[in-house]
């Protein structure tokens, strides 16, 4: 039974976590969707980078169709832009991962630069979304989703969002590791947003990640999965939920080494302004802003060596589905201009895995595959080098697709 805890393990140990404000670092209680924060978090930290940075942006609020409030930033642009690019966060991570190399590494700042109109969205997991406009955050209804939801309702809004505000046919998207994921489900599962993006430019997506180390124990937990429906496993009194209450100091090893906390790569050490990490309680538990669901879901891929949608079990598949288990995604229906960035060191969404992907995506997505030697899973918003490699080539991208707006 201890084992349950790893299904938390093979997504989030590649996880793209990072330091939050003095707020963040408050009681924690565990709970069926893990860990919330016990007081009201900072809800503008990119903001507040923005302008530590020097830039100006406006917060806007955009409201899905299933009723979350999510956050979304735009850097004031000047009067002549280039076009739009929108970039969206990963797992465990909000709009200001964009800002953590600093006004002169990081990509958000080139795009600017450059001329583009940039804009920053959240997810519905995000700390710095709105929540619900019926639901509360820490009920267990609102946390029932996957990337599948972000994809196909989150991304949906912004994207429409975005277009309608800027009077644009197009924009350029950019998106790191789960947000691959949840772009790839909106445009299998909603063909028609392929017409919507110029470009999409993928860092470190995840899809196939049956290569990745955490594959043997994805595998090993299925067994115990298959036991339980969802509408069972899924419950406040969830397995993993009291394994934790009870092994608390095995989980604090294991997501431990989750955390950005005390690293240092070059860059800032401090990602948010006042980030500290408490005497003992460094990287214990950092699992705030992150659905049980989200991570069933990851697990499930890897264990299936599929880019499929969620197992809600035999029942509830032929509801659901009209099939025992669930569909694949259709990555032929993907037709937008696709580049996949990746890295050949990185232990979360392993190369093999990428390049499975650009064989399943149709020729006619123009597709682009870039494999970047010795980047790991977090090199691709934390590494100074990406400024001349990943980022170089992404400008290059969008410059090479603007003329599509």
């Amino acid at each position: 039974m201890i084992v349950v805890p790893a299904l938390l393990l093979i997504v989030l140990l590649g996880g793209e976590g990072a330091p939050r404000t003095e707020a963040y670092q408050v009681r924690k209680e565990i709970s069926f969707n893990w860990i919330r924060d016990s007081k009201e978090v900072i809800r503008n930290q990119t903001a507040v980078l923005l302008r530590r940075d020097g830039y100006d942006a406006d917060r806007l609020q955009v409201r899905t169709d299933d009723g979350y409030l999510l956050t979304v930033y735009r850097m004031l642009p000047k009067k002549s832009r280039l076009g739009v690019v929108l970039m969206h966060h990963g797992i465990r991570q909000s709009s200001d991962m964009w800002m953590y190399l600093g006004p002169k590494r990081s990509l958000a700042y080139q795009l600017y630069e450059a001329g583009y109109d940039v804009w920053f969205s959240n997810s519905r997991a995000s700390p710095e979304s709105d929540g619900h406009e019926r639901l509360d955050r820490d009920s267990d209804h609102y946390w029932d989703f996957s990337f599948h939801e972000i994809g196909t309702e989150d991304l949906a809004a912004v994207i429409d969002y975005v277009l309608a505000a800027t009077g644009r046919k197009t924009l350029h998207f950019v998106g790191y590791s789960e947000a691959g994921s949840a772009v790839l489900a909106l445009l299998s599962e909603l063909p028609g947003y392929n017409e919507k993006l110029a470009s999409v430019e993928l860092m470190a997506p995840p899809a196939f990640m049956q290569y990745g180390q955490f594959a043997w124990i994805a595998r090993m937990v299925q067994p115990i999965r298959a036991l339980f429906p969802w509408s069972v496993y899924y419950t406040r009194d969830a397995l993993p939920t009291q394994i934790c209450t009870l092994f608390r100091n095995e989980c604090c090893l294991l997501f431990g080494q989750m955390s950005d906390r005390g690293t240092d790569n070059g860059t800032r050490t401090e990602r948010s302004p006042g980030s500290s990490s408490p005497a003992g309680r460094a990287g214990c538990f950092d699992l705030e802003d992150v659905s049980l669901k989200q991570l069933e879901h990851y697990r499930q891929i890897i264990a299936s060596a599929r880019f499929q949608q969620f197992d809600y079990g035999y029942a509830a598949n032929l509801h659901r589905y009209k099939q025992k288990t669930p569909p694949d995604y259709c990555l032929w229906d993907v037709t937008a201009r696709v580049a996949l960035h990746y890295g050949n060191k990185d232990k979360t969404v392993d190369w093999r895995g990428v390049e499975l992907l650009g064989r399943r995506l149709p020729k006619v997505s123009e597709l682009q595959t870039i494999l970047y030697k010795g980047y790991n899973h977090r090199d691709f918003y934390r590494n100074p080098k990406a400024q001349a490699t990943v980022y170089a080539n992404i400008l290059k991208s969008i410059k090479r697709h603007a003329s599509v707006q």
